[in-house]
């Protein structure tokens, strides 16, 4: 679980996850972001970089086949073989940039006498071509069970609605991004 601290918004700002591992760090000028932030994932590997002062993306880790097994994404588009295609980004890398939609979810008590460790939850982001949030849900599978629970969009702060948006041909275009995540012994979700 990350420790925030609300009251941090100007200055000198670092996001920590369990208490150990920093995942993001940048400055706060009058409760905007500013300035290039670094976005690391639970490891403590730089993931990303961004610069909020003229909102462009600096650098992303390349994903290796660890993190393709925890990320997915998709695309309601037929590709041809010519066809240049890039994925959407979510502004804080691939752990710190997801945590917002999880906080979200917590598992109803009807999970309560089951093994949860039977279960996979998957976290569901719909983005628009305009690069915003337009829906998001949580899958909770096992091989013979499946229940969706669907989110408001209301409930997300504004600058956590903004992705860099998919393209197809320079193109931006509607898409999915589904990432897996851990289900905690007190039924939240963690990144996996």
């Amino acid at each position: 679980m990350m420790d925030t601290n609300k009251q941090i918004k100007q200055g000198l700002y670092q996001a920590i996850y369990w208490h150990r591992t920093v995942i993001a760090t940048g400055t706060y000028d009058n409760n905007v972001k500013t300035g290039i932030w670094h976005f690391f994932d639970t490891r403590g590997r730089l993931v990303e970089n961004f610069d909020y002062d003229n909102l462009r993306l600096l650098y992303e880790e390349p994903m290796d086949s660890i993190s393709s097994e925890h990320i997915i994404y998709a695309f309601d588009n037929t590709f041809k073989d010519t066809d240049h295609v890039t994925k959407p980004i979510k502004i804080g890398g691939r752990c710190y940039g997801y945590i917002p939609y999880m906080k979200f979810f917590m598992l109803s008590h009807d999970f309560d006498d089951l093994n949860i460790l039977r279960f996979t939850a998957i976290l569901e982001l719909l983005i628009s071509p305009g690069g915003r949030l337009a829906d998001f849900k949580v899958h909770i599978k096992s091989p013979d069970f499946e229940r969706i629970t669907t989110f408001s969009t209301e409930l997300i702060d504004d600058e956590d609605k903004i992705f860099i948006p998919a393209t197809l041909n320079r193109k931006p275009i509607l898409s999915r991004i589904f990432v897996k995540c851990r289900i905690t012994d007190d039924g939240g979700l963690d990144v996996d």
